[in-house]
């Protein structure tokens, strides 16, 4: 008895550890709210409960999806089961027009920052509409970290041009500069509706950079029985494939679907049925096959290899190469999370013009940066560094830590640097109402550990003679949450957020 019990629990092990090496990743067009198509019997309302028992029955832990209006989206959001999502609609970056939304599990994944920009010659412009292209086109992206395997990966998603030929060509190498600039070392996805095929150009400029793997292609099993589009016919055949999954190269692919669902409508039977059922022939009923939207999903298995990912739980490498590009020392060395990574984001030219450098790494608590401040602040030998660090650790990125322990951990990395002969400027955590990634954690529990911590961290500076940069005075509301008009979120600064940010911390410097 103890031996088949030491065998199922082996074996159910064995199948755990598998499970969670290994996420479903998905793209859908979901077609637009349409009113023409509702005269044609192909409207949302029609369609959109098959839709959600689709997706509900195949559990796609994450998938970006395109034509998304905002009432399909709290649609989405009401039927699906236990997603949630980050995006905006790309007319305003808010609620207009269509969204390209990033939808995930919350129990597999979590969001550790997120965005989007338009795929235009000025992308932080809210509706801009680039080139040639017919309409405004928008790329979400998020920050991920897999809560099975720790893994972090970026995922974007996007809705090419219909009829630009320039704005596609061009949107595709927007693509891959922002992936690049965006990504570092960590692996990423990308996902779409790119209006074009695998015999394309466009295409080709995406897959022949070295930087994307089209799962297609890679997979080692696929079903593929028809291309990606249907144009609402059950009928309709095509080898053309304008809706993709690319990955990073560290991703290996398992199996690839192209999902040809459909679902049943009765219709009127004919004048011949009408005579079977006249002549006794029982149970005559006649269905047509209806399409859930105009395009299929598709979905391709992937995995990250699991040997490497405690390697570098600091992220040394992340900054590795650019740290060994530094020429000219630092006036200022900026050390953070992603708040001070999504500033050099937003305004480069800060950096630039005053020969600072930022060493944000989003998602990383105080343990960590103190782990790399070494070589990437102390080893650059900059007159002063800004420490802005703690509010992950109060999300509990890493799990549990005390505000003891994470005040210890600031004040390690001052004494570090004060050590180098290093002028130290510590940092007040900026104002957050929720942690929309760590459900867990109670609005007033947030409020309270960052007034908690802020106080600690003021306190050590007055008693030391170290500055001390207030960005929560300035940037909290009146319920001590991040005011509206400088948050991308909950959390995270948008560019009218970093110029408060940028007044307070030069008065300063």
């Amino acid at each position: 008895m103890k031996r088949l019990f030491f065998i199922i629990l082996f074996v159910t092990a064995a199948v755990t550890s598998y499970g969670q090496s290994w996420f479903n990743v998905g793209s859908y067009n979901v077609r637009y709210d349409s009113s023409k198509d509702k005269a044609k019997g192909d409207g949302w309302e029609a369609r959109s409960k098959e839709l959600f028992d689709m997706v509900n029955y195949e559990r796609w832990e994450i998938f970006g999806a395109q034509e998304v209006l905002h009432n399909q989206l709290q649609d989405m959001l009401n039927n699906l089961d236990n997603y949630d999502y980050i995006g905006v609609g790309r007319n305003d970056g808010a609620k207009k027009g269509e969204y390209a939304p990033i939808f995930y599990r919350k129990d597999r994944m979590r969001c550790l920052d997120k965005g989007w920009f338009w795929i235009s010659e000025t992308p932080d412009v809210a509706g801009s509409k680039g080139w040639d292209a017919d309409q405004c086109r928008i790329c979400t992206w998020g920050r991920f970290e897999d809560k099975s395997t720790k893994w972090k990966f970026w995922l974007f998603n996007l809705h090419l041009d219909h009829r630009g030929v320039v704005a596609r060509r061009e949107g595709a190498r927007l693509i891959l500069s922002k992936i690049k600039e965006m990504c570092g070392d960590e692996p990423y996805i990308l996902t779409g509706d790119f209006n074009v095929d695998q015999n394309n150009e466009i295409f080709d400029i995406l897959t022949g950079s070295d930087m994307l793997v089209d799962t297609y292609k890679s997979a080692k099993h696929r079903m593929a029985p028809n291309g990606t589009v249907n144009r609402f016919k059950a009928d309709f055949g095509t080898e053309s494939r304008i809706d993709h999954i690319f990955v990073s190269p560290q991703f290996k692919t398992h199996e690839y679907g192209i999902l040809t669902h459909n679902y049943w409508v009765p219709i009127e039977i004919s004048e011949e049925d009408k005579r079977a059922i006249e002549a006794g022939v029982e149970d005559v009923v006649c269905f047509k096959a209806k399409m859930i939207s105009d395009h299929y999903p598709v979905v391709a298995r992937v995995e990250l290899p699991r040997l490497r990912a405690p390697q570098d739980w600091a992220q040394y490498g992340r900054y590795e190469q650019k740290n060994a590009e530094v020429g000219k020392r630092p006036k200022v060395v900026f050390m953070g999370d992603s708040i001070t990574e999504g500033w050099y984001r937003f305004r480069p030219e800060f950096f630039h013009e005053n020969n600072y450098l930022g060493r944000g790494i989003s998602g990383q608590v105080t343990a960590q940066m103190l782990a790399r401040f070494r070589s990437d602040v102390v080893n650059h030998r900059p007159r002063k560094v800004v420490i802005l660090a703690g509010t992950n650790d109060i999300a509990m990125n890493q799990g549990y830590v005390s505000l003891d322990h994470i005040f210890e951990n600031i004040v390690s990395m001052a004494e570090i640097a004060k050590a180098n002969r290093i002028k130290v400027i510590l940092c007040s955590v900026l104002p957050a109402e929720r942690y929309g990634w760590s459900w867990e954690i109670s609005s007033e529990d947030a409020i309270r550990s960052i007034d908690e911590l802020n106080a600690k961290i003021r306190e050590y500076a007055a008693k030391n003679r170290l500055k001390y940069a207030d960005y929560y005075s300035v940037m909290a509301d009146e319920n001590k949450g991040l005011k509206k008009e400088y948050q991308r979120d909950l959390v995270h600064p948008n560019k009218e957020g970093y110029l408060v940010m940028e007044q307070v911390i030069q008065e300063i410097l």
